[in-house]
């Protein structure tokens, strides 16, 4: 031991290489218990009331999905609401799916956006219309390749819902299916999901996902809608969230019973074009949040670099690789309680080093491309 530290203390350079590590080691404990753990705290307590909700789906060659999503909404423990559906300009048999549910259900309604009328693409366009055609004030948004977890699932996305309280923030997880791909998918949404609904508890809101999201349509209204950021791609889940979220007025619930699970992508090449998307929002996000998701991934970076500087000085190795360890444990120790709490299954909890090792590789990867090239259309 005194040898080893002997060595250390003849090489300044070895001191700062251990240094850098400590550091990137305690920035992490913050995230795992100052953010993530808070991410499934106990949601506060529900109103009694329980007023008019408008659902809203925009589907686009979405046929297959809505003849499973539909009876399930319409099967929802809640006894006043509405499903508008948006048929963006399908070329499938959506509108024939739609108009045949309509005969069963009259609290289904259709708005239609026709090819030859098309000229302003995106979601955003899709979701304004169905806002606009909502007759209640509360709008619960999720997507046609999603599934309430439960006959609940509107109760508890908005019966929290207040004059105050105009923002709820759900959680959706993906489908678990065979394969890597899929466990990087469910990997990747856990990670987003203790972010905000994390950063959501403690009173710092930044996003949420358009999967399972609830607010109040005066507030839609009340700040434009999406006019700050139409012209992107993405953005109508989590740059809006951004715009109008606060500590005052923004809800978490997280509970299996709130959740809807979504159906994963099947191929790298459409989860790369997913992911693009996402990742033309985050520049707009405000300077203290980028600090904040940023120095999440430098400061594993920090331990990495640590880590591979034992290549030229062997004698850091033992106390930069036993911080990366404690780290790591600290990780899967919080993951294991975040899968705990959703219900998610916990294989993902046991790859956590490979998988988030791809991850940042593959965040790194598209974020390059993006600076080439941006997407364009959201479906």
């Amino acid at each position: 031991m005194s040898e080893w530290l002997h060595s250390i203390s003849a090489s300044p350079i070895g001191w700062l290489i251990i240094s850098v590590a400590i550091v990137g080691f305690i920035a992490q404990l913050y995230y795992h218990w100052g953010i993530f753990a808070k991410a499934v705290l106990v949601n506060q307590p529900l109103n009694s009331t329980l007023e008019p909700v408008s659902v809203i789906v925009s589907a686009r060659n979405e046929e297959r999905n809505l003849i499973e999503l539909v009876p399930e909404i319409m099967e929802q423990d809640y006894p006043n609401f509405e499903l508008i559906v948006i048929n963006d300009s399908s070329w499938d048999d959506t509108m024939s799916v739609l108009k045949a549910f309509t005969l069963r259900y009259d609290n289904l309604h259709i708005v239609t956006i026709d090819e030859e009328k098309q000229h302003m693409q995106g979601k955003k366009f899709a979701v304004t219309l169905g806002i606009k055609a909502a007759k209640y004030d509360r709008i619960l948004l999720t997507d046609a390749d999603c599934r309430p977890q439960s006959k609940l699932w509107i109760r508890s996305m908005t019966q929290a819902m207040t004059d105050r309280k105009q923002v709820v923030l759900g959680y959706s997880p993906y489908r678990s299916q065979p394969g890597w791909l899929n466990k990087l998918i469910r990997f990747d949404t856990l990670g987003i999901g203790a972010f905000y609904l994390g950063m959501g508890q403690i009173g710092r809101p930044y996003m949420g996902v358009g999967r399972n999201l609830a607010y109040d349509k005066e507030l839609f209204f009340k700040v434009g809608g999406f006019k700050n950021h139409f012209r992107l791609a993405s953005g109508d889940d989590d740059l809006f969230i951004n715009q109008v979220s606060n500590e005052h007025n923004t809800l978490v619930v997280s509970n299996p019973e709130s959740q809807t699970i979504s159906i994963p992508k099947t191929s790298w090449g459409h989860w790369f074009t997913q992911k693009r998307r996402h990742f033309t929002t985050s520049p707009f996000y405000k300077p203290a949040q980028k600090w904040t998701l940023g120095m999440w991934s430098f400061s594993w970076l920090c331990l990495i670099l640590s880590i591979v500087s034992g290549i030229w000085y062997p004698s850091t190795l033992p106390a930069t690789g036993g911080i990366f360890f404690l780290r790591q444990l600290s990780y899967m120790i919080a993951l294991n309680h975040l899968c705990s709490r959703l219900r998610e299954r916990k294989d993902i909890v046991w790859l956590a080093l490979p998988l988030e090792f791809q991850l940042h590789c593959t965040n790194v990867f598209l974020a390059i491309v993006n600076l080439i090239r941006k997407p364009q259309k959201w479906n």
